[in-house]
């Protein structure tokens, strides 16, 4: 493998995109850490169009403009291996999203090389190189890097360059260029940002509450999130689902109401005692009240309903030579069963994913003959 490119300052950075300019296409990858944080540390990025493989430092490049511009070159095909996480980090720090896109995770698994396949096994397949993975948990915010994480990273484009062409033409061989395509900007522009007001909706036991107590979970809920956004914490860290459960079915007023609810720290009391207690009462004034939770699996023709879904699935996915667990998952039917089912047809006009582009091809009229919409 050639000698990586270490960029470090803005002026190798101007440099070193202009020659990526007019590459046909680029291997891109970054590293970074979260633990703790609401948002994704970026501590790496590589990239490698075949001749240059750079590690770009954004811990010291102050601009890095040039680089976010060759995200959105119309041009130059952007090659990531499972991308979601990388996603979010371009959409973080540079507000982009890469176009036009290729994800070797989802052309590998339309040409029948296995659903969620890992880089390390598709290098393995193609290149005949085991990956040596013991950086993987590495900490990209320390510096210096040592040679072996650099190697590391480099691999991670190195080895990607030469993936892409192999995998497009199996593509091409499979007349399925254009589903890969979707699929990748699909993932890359689903948005994991819920409004704030719907974050209640996520807390798994929200359904066991009513009036006041699920007003209280929805302004508690949608409290933590502005709070995890503004500290740069994971939402756990601000206070856990669980917390919001029970603060929501008590409904304190006190801080002596809140201390007899034994689940909460003591130092969660005495950070946010005072917050918690004021939503508590404004939410109560308000007298304002969402509806009742309703579980799919109450509805008395969920079972056979969603078993139903999931056969059509699974003859389509032998029809097309598709893995049926990327044509849909679990929560992919479900997003369906609530949108007729719940009445988010009569109120929304964004179609939930499988009634959508090619799995709204292959699966849509099923679907709506199934479910007599």
């Amino acid at each position: 493998m050639l000698t990586p490119k270490y960029i470090d300052n803005n002026d190798a950075l101007n440099e070193l995109c202009i020659s990526y300019a007019n590459a046909p296409f680029l291997a891109i990858d970054t590293e970074f850490v979260r633990e703790r944080t609401y948002y994704a540390a970026l501590g790496l990025i590589q990239v490698y169009d075949g001749k240059t493989l750079a590690l770009i430092d954004p811990l010291v490049i102050d601009d890095l403009s040039p680089f976010w511009q060759l995200m959105v070159a119309p041009h130059i095909v952007k090659v990531l291996h499972a991308g979601s996480e990388d996603f979010e980090v371009f959409k973080h720090y540079g507000d982009v999203i890469p176009s036009p896109l290729f994800d070797s995770q989802v052309a590998a698994s339309l040409v029948g090389l296995g659903a969620s396949l890992g880089y390390a096994k598709l290098v393995e397949e193609f290149c005949e190189i085991s990956l040596d993975k013991g950086e993987s948990r590495t900490n990209w915010l320390a510096r210096p890097l040592s040679d072996s994480q650099l190697i590391y990273a480099a691999n991670d484009v190195y080895y990607l360059h030469q993936l892409y062409p192999v995998l497009k033409q199996r593509l091409i061989d499979a007349d399925k260029v254009e589903i890969c395509q979707q699929e990748c900007q699909r993932l890359a522009n689903k948005s994991n940002a819920k409004n704030a007001l719907d974050k209640y909706l996520d807390i798994s036991n929200a359904w066991q509450l009513e009036g006041q107590q699920l007003a209280i979970l929805k302004a508690l809920a949608a409290w933590r999130q502005y709070e995890a956004i503004k500290r740069n914490l994971a939402q756990g860290f601000v206070i856990k689902d669980g917390e919001l459960f029970l603060i929501a079915k008590f409904m304190p007023t006190s801080n002596n109401a809140l201390r007899t609810i034994e689940a909460l720290h003591p130092m969660l009391i005495k950070r946010h005692g005072k917050k918690i207690l004021s939503l508590v009462e404004q939410t109560i004034a308000t007298k304002t009240m969402p509806e009742k939770l309703t579980r799919l699996v109450d509805y008395a023709a969920y079972k056979k309903t969603f078993k139903a879904i999931k056969s059509i699935v699974e003859e389509i996915a032998t029809n097309v030579d598709i893995p049926k667990e990327m044509i849909a998952s679990k929560k992919l039917i479900h997003e369906v069963l609530s949108f007729y089912w719940k009445g988010q047809h009569e109120r929304s006009n964004v179609c939930p994913v499988l009634m959508s582009g090619w799995r709204g091809e292959l699966l849509g009229d099923k679907i709506k003959t199934l479910l007599n919409v």
